[in-house]
Formats: structure tokens, sequence, C-alpha cells
């Protein structure tokens, strides 16, 4: 049986052209990048070569580019590096109800620690109370950190202006856009942040690596220390196989974020299997529809019925789907971005959420509306 797999974004598979240049970098050209010897230069060139893949996705500086171990470690140093070098008059930091749990772990530790902490609320759609948000950024406020794309419901937060609320007021903006690449076109200059982080292996690269965008002239302080690498800005010796991988994943994700065909086609089958899926069973109800949302991502409310009940029939017949965040995979409580949305806990336990990639098929999709549709009906006939 070939499964189908829906569970992109808790993580992708890597594409074939990032396994073949990662290759060569895990065999005979495995040399440190500090070292002053060709070898080493040669893995210093394929750092800065894959610097600059990224920021041609980010439409930045290389310079601006720092690797990381993966987006929780880049979320972690923004907002550590944010608090470290905050005036004493500014104690406040801002997220909403709607963020990832690397972004509500430190945010919750740094309230723990003394900093006055504004969650701001979603509507039954997912979208940001702005008239708060906007209210909540003042003389008082250091460090904003907001996702772009919800990682559950795909919903995209409207960010226009808090770029530039937060300079006015002298904070600084992090952008949680890990569910970003390869299904929008991503310009830090648009988006008018500070930080960005990215995780390599949820569009299409290796596991381990990812980057913490800095804008240039930003004061920064580095979380790990230790060594020059990163600018000094993240030491430790780098992984250029993993690197390298980055840089190709990035270079293919920004080719199909300015691909319209490609977008469209995966929205399309979104929101087949969305639609069938709604016309057929009932009761159901598709969370955070009524916002734009990025092209791959369904957020389903199937009415009435436990999503592991659901997950562990249609995994039987060949279907890999998840109800929520892989982070919060372990815990029995419904989602906290969908209880903000909304939903009462019945609701929130009961939602699945089904991610394309670029790579999935309109077989695949309708395949999986015959599984669903059949696991759903006969878990409502027991």
């Amino acid at each position: 049986m070939q499964r189908i797999y829906l569970d992109n974004n808790s993580t992708t598979r890597p594409a074939p052209e990032v396994v073949e240049a990662m290759a060569p970098w895990m065999h005979e050209r495995h040399a440190n990048p500090s070292s002053p010897h060709p070898a080493g230069e040669a893995s210093a060139d394929a750092i800065r070569a894959a610097r600059g893949q990224v920021a041609s996705l980010l439409n930045c500086s290389p310079s601006e580019v720092c690797f990381t171990s993966g987006a929780s470690e880049s979320i972690a140093t923004a907002f550590a590096s944010a608090q470290a070098t905050a005036p004493e008059a500014r104690r406040k930091l801002i997220v909403s109800h709607a963020e990832h749990s690397a972004v509500k772990y430190n945010a919750q530790r740094a309230e723990e620690e003394g900093w006055d902490l504004a969650v701001i609320g979603v509507d039954e759609e997912g979208q940001l109370d702005r008239e708060r948000l906007l209210s909540e950024i003042d003389s008082s406020c250091a460090f904003v950190s907001l996702i772009l794309a919800n990682n559950e419901t795909g919903v995209l937060s409207d960010l226009q202006g808090v770029g530039e609320a937060c300079r006015s007021a002298g904070a600084s903006l992090h952008v949680d856009a890990v569910q970003a690449p390869g299904k929008m076109e991503l310009d830090v200059g648009n988006l008018d942040c500070d930080f960005l982080s990215l995780s390599a292996h949820k569009f299409h690269g290796p596991a381990g690596v990812g980057i913490l965008y800095v804008r240039s002239g930003q004061t920064f302080r580095p979380l790990i220390v230790g060594g020059p690498q990163e600018d000094q800005r993240r030491a430790g010796t780098e992984n250029v196989a993993a690197v390298v991988g980055l840089g190709v994943a990035a270079q293919l994700a920004h080719t199909r974020s300015l691909d319209t065909t490609s977008l469209a086609s995966m929205e399309l089958l979104r929101d087949t299997l969305e639609q069938r899926l709604l016309a057929s069973l009932p009761g159901s109800r598709a969370n955070g529809a009524g916002s734009l949302r990025v092209p791959s991502t369904s957020n389903l409310y199937l009415g009435g019925l436990e999503a592991a009940y659901v997950l562990a029939v249609i995994g039987q017949d060949g279907v890999d789907a998840s109800a929520g965040s892989a982070c919060n995979a372990t815990s029995t409580a419904p989602s906290p971005v969908l209880m903000a949305m909304g939903r009462n806990e019945a609701q929130a336990s009961g939602s699945l959420r089904f991610s394309l990639s670029a790579h999935t098929t309109a077989e695949e999709i309708d395949r999986t509306g015959d599984i669903v549709i059949a696991a759903v009906q006969a878990l409502r006939s027991l």
C-alpha cells in the first residue's frame, strides 16, 4: 500500500536535489570551514553560497543570514537578544494566542523572569486583534514576536504596519515565518522585521538546520557563545552538509514561491479535499477558511469525533495526517490555537490538519477523501 503523506507542516521529505547536494559534504568533502587549508576553504565557500541562496529567498543581504540548528533555536536567540539588549525602561513583550509553542514557551519564561507579557487575541477566523496589538506597541515595549503563517490552520497574519509601529516605538519585531517558504513570496523588507526564523525541514531541506535573519544594524547579542562562527552571532562548527542542503532547499522554495501556477494548483487540491469532506460529512467545518491562508493547509472539524480516533483509522488505511502541531502531539489537551479562535474543547480536540506539499497529487487527494469519509462514517455509526 502506497501511503499518502499529508503532514507536511510537521516535516517535509528532503528534495532529491537537496540530498544530492549534501552527499559530498558527508563523505570526502568533510573539512571544517574554519580551517585555513584548501579543503576548509572549500567548505567555507559552500557555506557562503548557501547564505546567498537564503538571502535570495528573503530578499536580504547575505550578511544578515545566520545559520542555526533550526527555528526553535532561532526564536530563542531572538528573544534572548531582545531581552539582553533592551533598555531598563522597556520590559514589555508582545505575542499572540496563535503562536507556535516555540514562541509561547520563550514568552512564558520571560514572564516568569519578571517581564510584562501582552498576549494578543485572534478572532474566530484566526486574525489578530490589530487594534489591541497596535495599542500595546508603546514606549514600554521591547520586543514583538508574531507568526506569519499559522502552522495549524494556515491562516496568514495581517502584519501590515506592525514593523513601522515597532520602529516608531523603539521596539524590535520578530516574525516566525517557518510555514511560509515555497508557499508564498517572502520579503523581509515588506515584512519590515528585525528578526525572522526559518527551519529547513519545513521546506524540503534537512532537519537540524535553520536560519535567523538579523537586520543589518540591529542590536544583537548571541545566545550561543564560544567561537567566532556566523560573524560571532552563533558559536559552533557549522554543519556544512546541512547548510548546503538548506541553501538548495531555499533556492527551490524561492522558485516555487514565484510560480503562481504551482501555488494555484496546490490551493485547488486543498480546496477540493476540503469541499468534498465538508459536503459529505454533516456538522463539519473548516477552521480559518474565512481568512487568507497558505495554499497547503486545511484544518477541519469533522463533527463530534475525537481527532485521535479518526487519525488512527485513516492511518491504518494509508493516510498520514495530524491533529495540529507536531510539537504538541503527545499532549491530550485541545489545540490552544483553535481554543483562541473560539472553538470549544470538543471542536478543538476533534479537528484534523491536512498539510500538502508541491508533490501532492490529485490522485492522492481523491483517495484521501474516500478514506476519510469512510472512516468518519464508520466511527459515527458506532
